[in-house]
């Protein structure tokens, strides 16, 4: 935040993501340094200070950061609670970002309490909110990490490698770096869960890949000057080696990583560590210390939920003990059960990738038939609704009602001078007025040819004050844009009535404007003898046209 001080008063530049952003941003180093517990703790007790001063932004990160917190805590079940506060704190708004979010760490929680039904809900709406967030953006960014992460904990690795692989981050070397290392421990827990299953030949591609990323982490960390993540490239770099079969370069990379970053037990990097200490202990016949480390981390990655990693170390710890105290027939079936669980458990990636996509056919069902709904009842040229809106408008809403009729003034001599093109144009400009100066709740229709109607929420001081500002900006607008010496004004008519009087009392008092001249307003309320006047007036109108003398007739002599 950037406090200036100038002719004796206080001017405070807010920072772009709200006035308490630096509370968001130590709270997230805290996060990203793995204090966890830390961080939920801070985000909650900064969250009371940001709520009351209005900061909508920073609030919802701090729940964001809570959630996320308590998740990498293994706090499942308090951080879908803290997931859903975050949700219930949008209210209506679209907030595709957010959503997101919140849904991914539901996902991923309700898939480690074993909720798959649940957590598959939670990703499919989660991944259709992310389609509706602009690439490049670091919404997107962020929206899409928090999803990809979330579908890597159900084993929809190729779905999490696909959102991964579409972030763009920009030249933010701390953005950059955080893609980067999410993707290479993408590709090491993936290598890791084949290998797992016994599909050596896939696994090891995918450690090259870990490996690959991870250099490219370590070269954006150094260009970024953040030595923290420079170290933590290095040790999944040493992680993926020691699967490629160079242990010694795994084990001098860890060493080397190792004294760059403070290796807590909350972080992923922690646990690849461990492993290649383990495995570089074993084979110095270090057994001992081998069989410690690794009983550790089972305990650690269990605590967490991290089903791959404790098992990973698991079978690590069989090899170890294998070799210290020779083969043992519990080994083998220990390594069957575990197998057969995991193998179980990857066999059912397909039903639940067939429910994720069930789940967007159905999302994309409902959107199609939503736009078609839309469609039908909207003005191809101007986006603003048709006729049919307006009746589906009149027999939804009841009790007194105002209604604004809009009018070009001489709209035959635009298109006749400069030509229906530029008509057309003109059209799409009023109607960009009418949405401008309307609210939220007031229907907009294109009633036909260049006559508008809005119906506005409010009373009549309302509708004629609208009224008064689309005139206005109507006739304020740079027309000239569009073409040179052009001009347009629109004449308006405000009529008030209950259900069914408005309209023809908006219609007369803009035929009363236009009478008066040009760009002119007029305000209309029929009582029930103008009715019955308008009525007699309309039957024998009827009765002339059917005897010739109507409209467009030609008289006979």
């Amino acid at each position: 935040m950037t406090v200036a001080r100038t002719s004796g008063a206080v001017v405070v530049a807010c920072p772009e993501f709200g006035p308490f952003d630096a509370l968001a941003d130590e709270v997230h180093g805290d996060y990203v340094a793995g204090m966890f517990d830390e961080a939920a703790r801070t985000c909650l007790r900064w969250v009371t200070l940001t709520r009351a001063a209005g900061d909508e932004t920073t609030t919802r990160y701090l729940l964001y950061v809570r959630a996320i917190a308590l998740q990498e805590a293994g706090r499942k079940s308090e951080a879908i609670d803290a997931a859903h506060v975050l949700l219930a704190s949008l209210g209506d708004a679209p907030e595709p970002v957010w959503r997101a979010k919140a849904l991914a760490v539901i996902g991923e929680a309700s898939a480690e309490l074993n909720d798959h039904a649940a957590a598959v809900a939670a990703l499919a709406e989660a991944d259709w909110h992310v389609q509706q967030v602009l690439v490049g953006t670091y919404g997107h960014l962020s929206a899409s990490m928090a999803v990809a992460l979330a579908l890597r904990s159900i084993n929809l690795l190729e779905q999490a490698d696909e959102l991964l692989s579409a972030i763009r981050g920009g030249d933010r070397p701390d953005v950059d770096v955080l893609v980067m290392q999410q993707l290479a421990v993408h590709s090491a827990f993936w290598g890791a869960s084949l290998r797992l299953i016994g599909r050596e030949t896939e696994a090891r591609q995918h450690f090259v890949d870990a490996l690959s990323r991870a250099n490219r982490m370590r070269r954006v960390a150094r260009r970024g000057d953040l030595p923290r993540m420079v170290a933590r490239a290095q040790v999944i770099e040493a992680y993926a080696a020691m699967h490629l079969g160079d242990l010694p370069l795994a084990a001098a990379r860890a060493e080397e990583g190792a004294a760059g970053f403070d290796p807590r037990p909350e972080l992923t990097e922690s646990h690849l560590l461990q492993m290649v200490r383990a495995r570089a202990e074993a084979a110095a016949g270090d057994h001992g210390g081998a069989v410690a480390r690794l009983e550790e981390l089972v305990r650690d990655t269990t605590q967490r939920g991290r089903e791959v990693w404790a098992m990973t170390a698991r079978a690590m710890l069989a090899d170890v003990q294998g070799q210290t105290y020779g083969p043992h027939p519990g080994q083998d079936m220990w390594r069957e059960i575990a197998h057969g669980a995991l193998r179980k458990v990857w066999a059912e990636r397909e039903a639940r990738f067939n429910s994720l996509q069930d789940q967007h056919q159905l999302r994309e069902l409902t959107a199609e038939a939503h736009r078609i709904s839309r469609a039908v009842a909207q003005d191809a040229l101007t986006g603003l609704g048709n006729r049919r809106a307006l009746d589906h408008s009149l027999d939804v809403l009841a009790g007194p009602r105002w209604a604004v009729f809009v009018d070009l003034d001489d709209f035959k001599r635009v298109n006749d001078v400069w030509s229906h093109a530029i008509g057309d144009e003109v059209l799409r400009a009023v109607a960009d007025v009418l949405r401008a100066q309307s609210r939220r709740a007031d229907v907009l229709v294109r009633y036909g040819g260049d006559e508008f109607v809005v119906l506005p929420e409010g009373d009549r001081e309302s509708a004629v004050a609208l009224a008064e500002r689309i005139r206005t900006a109507v006739r304020d607008f740079p027309w000239s844009s569009i073409a040179e010496g052009l001009e347009v004004t629109v004449s308006v008519g405000v009529g008030g009535g209950t259900a069914g009087d408005h309209l023809p009392a908006g219609d007369a008092a803009l035929l009363e404007a236009k009478r008066g001249g040009r760009d002119r307003g007029a305000v209309g309320c029929p009582g029930p003898t103008e009715r019955r006047l308008r009525a007699a007036i309309a039957r024998k109108a009827e009765t002339s046209h059917r005897r010739g003398r109507g409209p467009g007739a030609t008289a006979r002599s």
